[in-house]
C-alpha cells in the first residue's frame, strides 16, 4: 500500500512541477512583453523630447539671427568680447 501512496504523490507532484514550468514560461513570456512595451515607449518619448530640442534649437537660432542681422557692429563686438575672456580663462 504504501509504494502505491508513494506513486501517487510522485505523479501529484510530477504534476505540480509540470504546471509550475508552464507557469513560469508564461511568466517569463510575460516580463519579456513589458520590458519590450517599455522600450518602445521610453524610445517614443526620448525622440518626442530630441524633436522638442531640436525646435529649440531653431527658435534659439532664428532669434539670434534676427539680433544679428538687426546690430551687426554690436553683435560683432560682443562676439569678440567673448572671445576675449574665453581667451583668458583657457590660457590658466
Amino acid at each position: 500500500m504504501k509504494e502505491g501512496n508513494a506513486a501517487m504523490v510522485d505523479r501529484s507532484l510530477d504534476k505540480e512541477f509540470d504546471v509550475l514550468k508552464n507557469d513560469l514560461g508564461t511568466l517569463k513570456e510575460d516580463v519579456s512583453n513589458i520590458a519590450k512595451l517599455l522600450a518602445k515607449k521610453g524610445t517614443a518619448q526620448f525622440n518626442d523630447a530630441v524633436d522638442s530640442g531640436k525646435a529649440r534649437v531653431q527658435a534659439g537660432v532664428g532669434v539670434l539671427e534676427e539680433q544679428v542681422t538687426a546690430r551687426p557692429l554690436t553683435s560683432l563686438l560682443l562676439a569678440f568680447g567673448i572671445g576675449i575672456m574665453l581667451g583668458k580663462i583657457t590660457q590658466r
